[in-house]
């Protein structure tokens, strides 16, 4: 192939949007791992593999959920859509008032089904690993009285609710932290116009 047909090749790819997408995935994963290494007591490769599986799952599946919503939206919102994605700008139509509530309530939404989704990868990962989740296995439900009792207390010690499981609060912690150092990079970005959107 030309290079001259390449370089026009890849001019219609959205490389910023690729760029910053890797960038914010990366970060996502560093601090995911390091909240599940913590909270989970896994190793430092354990918590890395888990963190990047998780979140490139979560990514795709975002991806082919927006891919499939595009599809179905009506034009003028279709267009602010591909216009923030792309290019970080929104255009000045019918729906430019509405974005910014539109905006909170799709980050809202997209925040707890992330979450859904990782802490649901996480256990289907630990019972492909053959790592059934503790509070699920019969040994966990029939365990020593007395190490139940230390348990609880700790639990109750640290503050923990005695119902929440260990994963689905290490999740939530993991996925709170990505989802706060992303919007603090895209407002840095926003603000500076590091990229020059």
């Amino acid at each position: 192939m030309p290079i001259n047909n390449l370089l026009s090749e890849l001019g219609i790819l959205p490389l910023r949007a690729i760029a910053v997408q890797s960038m914010l995935l990366m970060v996502a994963i560093v601090l995911e791992a390091m909240v599940l290494r913590q909270q989970l007591r896994l190793g430092y490769r354990t918590s890395m593999q888990y963190a990047a599986t998780l979140n490139l799952l979560a990514t795709s599946l975002g991806w082919i959920a927006f891919l499939a919503l595009e599809a179905v939206l009506p034009l003028a919102l279709r267009s602010q859509v591909i216009s923030y994605v792309l290019f970080n700008r929104f255009y000045t139509n019918s729906w430019h008032d509405a974005l910014p509530v539109v905006v909170v309530v799709v980050a809202i939404a997209a925040f707890f089904v992330t979450y859904w989704i990782k802490l649901q990868g996480l256990l289907w990962l630990l019972q492909l690993l053959g790592q059934k989740p503790a509070e699920n296995t019969p040994e966990a439900i029939e365990g020593d009285r007395r190490q139940r009792y230390e348990r609880a207390r700790r639990a109750q010690i640290e503050g923990r609710q005695g119902g929440t499981s260990p994963r689905a609060l290490a999740m939530l912690q993991a996925n709170a932290a990505s989802f706060t150092a992303i919007l603090v990079l895209l407002l840095l970005i926003n603000q500076s116009g590091v990229l020059g959107w």
